[in-house]
């Protein structure tokens, strides 16, 4: 018992060190995830602050534009009161025109970006959920593993407590062969005494049938009396003994 407890005690031991190094390995595959997970956040942290300054800008173009429109009715305006600066107010209308296209595709360009943008944010959210799954489920194998652990801990201490209890037996047989031992050593007086006992028997068994013969065929009838006596009993002999 004490050998398949012990091989038991090795087999619970070999398989917590597994345990306690797989939980290690997970630990350090968590905080790889934790890493790659923060380094996602402030890319999109970055992202979301390039968006807010790209739409800051398109704000202020779109305000440009207004302000452009603005001065081209102006334009408009002083070209009908004054001929004779037409070509030089259609010049400059021309200018501002190409500006006006300018910003335009500016603004196209920028629209695309955003939109680009948007779609890059959706791929990172999904990414994201995706990591939070896997974040999940790594913790779900933590818990069960722990639960494991925690078992095979509460195993392993009734388990030294069954050896304690056996050693403890142990030592109370040892005590007792020790007291058989040492009683072993009287056995030959023992037996002189009831070799000498059984003689003694003997002799009183010859002597008791004698006197029974002598009974039964006495030589002087006038003399009989009768004898009183009584066996002792086996609590007795054993004493004897």
């Amino acid at each position: 018992m004490y050998e398949a407890v012990r091989a038991e005690r090795n087999l619970y031991s070999k398989n917590c060190i597994e345990a306690q190094d797989e939980v290690i390995e997970l630990k350090r595959k968590f905080k790889i995830a934790s890493h790659n997970i923060s380094n996602l956040k402030d890319e999109i942290d970055r992202k979301n602050q390039a968006l807010t300054n790209e739409h800051h800008t398109l704000g202020m173009i779109q305000r440009e534009k207004q302000r452009l429109t603005k001065d081209k009715q102006d334009l408009e305006a002083a070209i009908a009161g004054l001929d004779g600066q037409l070509s030089a107010q259609q010049m400059e209308q021309e200018m501002q025109t190409k500006i006006i296209s300018n910003v335009s595709r500016d603004y196209d360009e920028l629209k695309k970006l955003y939109s680009d943008k948007q779609n890059e944010r959706d791929i990172l959210g999904t990414q994201l959920i995706r990591r939070n799954d896997e974040l999940a489920l790594l913790y779900e194998k933590i818990k069960i593993l722990q639960s494991t652990l925690s078992k095979g801990e509460v195993q392993y201490q009734e388990r030294l407590e069954d050896i304690r209890l056996l050693k403890f037996k142990i030592g109370d047989l040892t005590c007792e062969l020790q007291i058989v031992k040492a009683q072993a050593s009287q056995i030959d007086e023992l037996k002189k005494e009831a070799f000498s006992l059984h003689q003694q028997l003997l002799d009183e068994r010859l002597q008791v049938k004698a006197l029974s013969e002598e009974l039964e065929n006495p030589l002087n009838y006038h003399r009989w009396r009768k004898l009183e006596g009584t066996d002792p009993d086996t609590w007795e002999l054993l004493q004897k003994i």
